[in-house]
Order: structure tokens, then sequence, then C-alpha cells
């Protein structure tokens, strides 16, 4: 059995495991964030059932869709692509901070519900809500709104990284208990998502997690998988084999033609442009 212990100067769960994957201890290109934090479950996250919308106090009701978003818990990611979710979410803002006056005159019926239930955002305990719009939302930004991503559960001890597709051509957002990156191109998205589930990927994460932590994915643990070393390690047999699987499980239809910008779009400043494959 594999001990924890010092190499260099970092301490991992498993020595040996870290010893054969340490190449891929660097930053990750892309950055890591956390889903959308709102402490509001029960007039926040809803259901839609036959058309009108239903909140975890049971009340049924209708408001714009404009606001609303697909929404995923760390208890959704199970598989490898999801396009569609369970759960709903209000959006209030698209940046931090954001006023939001803006919602009662585009969408009154949504205001008319949020303020029905002002006194559950009054009453959130977090001091970061303090002296903020009403309404307001955190872990919200640009980054949010791209179309695809890749998410993974911090609670949960599974090794794996879930491709999140749009919903009625919205982007589905993520909660707080999930991180993900995202991006514009559905490829890219798949090329990460090829290497991130690359069994010597998960060899690496489970030589620096610890499975008695709170949360065993962290953005400080997903941030050292350096995707391009993984991409620079993995040959065209096994990106077309996987791109292949996908495509025919999923009903994708990516290939080749952007990996080169794939890995250009990663690669260290310092580096000249590269060209694989």
């Amino acid at each position: 059995m594999n001990s924890p212990g010092w190499l260099g100067d970092k301490f991992v769960s498993n020595t040996e495991n870290y010893f054969h994957t340490q190449s891929f201890d660097g930053s990750c290109a892309f950055e890591w964030r956390q889903g959308v934090k709102h402490d509001c479950s029960a007039v926040m996250e809803l259901e839609n059932v036959n058309g009108l919308y239903i909140n975890k106090l049971n009340e049924k009701f209708d408001i714009e869709a404009d606001l609303v978003y697909g929404l995923l818990k760390s208890s959704d990611l199970k598989n490898t692509v999801i396009n569609w979710t369970r759960k709903y979410t209000i959006i209030t803002q698209s940046k931090v901070g954001q006023e939001t006056f803006y919602i009662k005159n585009q969408f009154p019926e949504t205001y008319r519900y949020l303020s029905k239930h002002l006194s559950a955002f009054q009453s959130r305990k977090s001091s970061i809500y303090r002296g903020k719009p009403l309404f307001s939302i955190f872990g919200i930004g640009n980054y949010s709104f791209k179309p695809y991503k890749i998410a993974i559960s911090g609670l949960y001890k599974t090794f794996l990284f879930t491709l999140v597709l749009p919903q009625n051509d919205k982007p589905v957002m993520l909660d707080d208990t999930c991180y993900f990156i995202g991006f514009e191109k559905i490829e890219f998205a798949v090329f990460a998502i090829i290497l991130l589930n690359n069994p010597q990927t998960e060899e690496f994460l489970r030589s620096i997690t610890f499975p008695d932590a709170k949360r065993v994915f962290t953005k400080d643990v997903l941030i050292r998988i350096d995707l391009y070393k993984l991409a620079l390690n993995s040959t065209k047999q096994y990106v077309e084999e996987q791109l292949k699987f996908m495509n025919d499980k999923y009903c994708l239809k990516i290939d080749l033609s952007l990996w080169n910008s794939f890995i250009n779009e990663m690669k260290p400043k310092k580096e000249e442009q590269m060209s694989l494959f």
C-alpha cells in the first residue's frame, strides 16, 4: 500500500503514483471557477412541471424565462456528458455587484416573485451579501455564460469530469459545490474532457488528493492539472479513439481540425506556436 509523503517540496497522498505523474503537476491554462452561490435554495432552486416553476416551498408560479437557467449540483454530475437539467435557477446578475433594478422594469413577474420572498434574501447569514444590491448572487461573471463547460463535483470522491452542454440555447449553471472551466468552442471542451478523463490524469489526481478531506477537489487542486503537458503526452491514436467514442456515444461531430489551435491556446507564452499531429 502506497503512503503519503514528501517528494521534493510537495506533500502528496501517494508517493508512487505522484512519482509516475509529477510531470503533469503544473498550471492549468484555463481558470477553474466555482459555481453560483446564493444561499437561498428554497426560493432560487426551481423545477419545471407542465410549464410552471415549483420552488422548494412547493409554490407554483410562472415567471419570464429570460433569467432562468438550467442548474446542475454535485449530485447531478454522474455522466460524462450532460445536456439536460432537473433543476433551474434564477440568475439575477451577470457579474458580482451589478445593480438589480432592471429586473423590475424588464421582468416584472420575476421581480414580483423575488420581492415576495425578500425576507429570505435579507436573512442570509453570510456577510458577503451585506450592502449588496437586492437578490445578489456570487460566483457569477462572464465565465458563467460560456456555452460549454467541463465540471467536477467538489463534494464527491468520483474522479469523473463532465461535459456540460447548453440547454434550450442557454448555458447551464453549476452550483457552488462544483468547479468548472468554460469554453466558447465545443471542440476545445471535448479535447479538454478527453485529457481530464485520461487515466494518467486520474492517477495524478489520486496522488495529490486526500479522500478524507471535506472537499476532495478544490480550485487549488484543479489548477495543478497541466493540460498542456497532458496534450503533448497524448498520441494522435489515443485522441482519435476517444473522439470516435465521444462522437458515437453522444452524437457529436468533432474532428481534430482545431487540435493545434487548442494546443496553442494553452502553450506558455515563451514558447513558439506548435503544431502537432
